[in-house]
């Protein structure tokens, strides 16, 4: 199934705006939310290496992600997974995330009216 460019143009204009450091955070908690790996959280996120593991240690740090451990097959393998602390985060972040939209829509709304 091809692409529109609609999917294209949309993804360009996501890769150019930056994003917070709050933003990259929640989505961090976000992929770990049912347990997953370091690998995957930097995949999700368009992360660096060195980026993934500043905000996992972070996480960490602030009890918003815990470590459970597995040794499947003689390797040990780290699953980060989101504590209530962090699903409390991720609902604060996207509170203030949904008002700053919908103050942003009500300036532009009332911005039209003003024109002369």
């Amino acid at each position: 199934m091809a692409k529109s460019n609609n999917d294209s143009r949309n993804r360009v204009d996501k890769m150019n705006t930056r994003r917070s450091k709050e933003e990259i955070l929640a989505g961090v908690l976000t992929s770990a939310i049912k347990g997953t790996t370091k690998t995957k959280i930097m995949y999700e996120n368009a992360l660096s290496f060195a980026q993934v593991k500043h905000y996992i240690d972070y996480a960490l740090e602030a009890g918003l992600i815990r470590i459970h451990e597995e040794s499947n097959t003689g390797k040990r393998r780290c699953i980060y997974i989101t504590t209530e602390k962090g699903f409390e985060y991720i609902k604060f972040y996207e509170s203030l995330n949904t008002a700053k939209v919908n103050a942003s829509i009500a300036s532009k709304h009332s911005g039209k009216g003003d024109e002369r």
